[in-house]
């Protein structure tokens, strides 16, 4: 019987089985390939519903203008509210400028609700097409609008106060948020601006 060595049987096992060796690796790579794209992909992109715009045909108006961003939006992850001394989510932008400047409607709308409370200050929430709901929040007293009233993109519906007792850190500011039939999105994505 013929002594075959180790580095032989290897090479005569390559040579018959090497084709599966092969394809068995380009598999794993391919397969590795989409788990680490669909990884690192997953933290940057976040996952949505329905990728249909809310509204393709208007661009919306920024609700204040010559405004700072003081928070962000941190629909699931908790952040420290210094007036409360709690960490919380945050469902909105806060906008700062100087108070009394002037809130825009950014679409056309109905007016759905007025309100005011301790921690939110003045409120108006208007209603648009398609399930989109913008509310804004901290506002003056001294309303440009009431429950009813249809509202034009760009059209004055209050001024910025200092209402909010829940984030009076922030002086004089906007509460900004957005609802999509019923569900809180990030309006800086919507609004196409920079927060973070």
């Amino acid at each position: 019987m013929e002594n075959i060595t180790f580095a032989q049987r290897m090479k005569n096992i390559f040579k018959k089985y090497g084709y599966y060796f092969l394809l068995g690796a380009l598999v794993f790579a391919v397969v590795l390939t989409l788990i680490i794209v669909g990884v690192s992909g997953s933290k940057d992109t976040p996952i949505v519903e329905d990728s249909t715009p809310v509204n393709t045909t208007v661009s919306p108006y920024l609700p204040v203008l010559n405004a700072s961003i003081y928070k962000g939006y941190y629909g699931d992850e908790l952040m420290y509210n210094a007036t409360l001394k709690q960490w919380e989510t945050h469902n909105g932008i806060d906008f700062t400028a100087a108070s009394g400047s002037k809130v825009y409607s950014i679409l056309d709308g109905v007016v759905k609700d007025v309100y005011s409370n301790v921690l939110e200050g003045q409120v108006v929430v208007v209603e648009h097409e398609n399930g989109l709901v913008s509310t804004y929040g901290s506002l003056d007293e001294n309303l440009n609008v009431k429950v009813g009233d249809s509202v034009n993109r760009g059209q004055q519906v209050g001024t910025i106060s200092t209402t909010s007792t829940s984030e009076a850190d922030a002086g004089a500011h906007l509460h900004f948020s957005l609802t999509d039939n019923g569900k809180k999105i990030d309006p800086a994505s919507y609004l196409n601006i920079e927060t973070k």
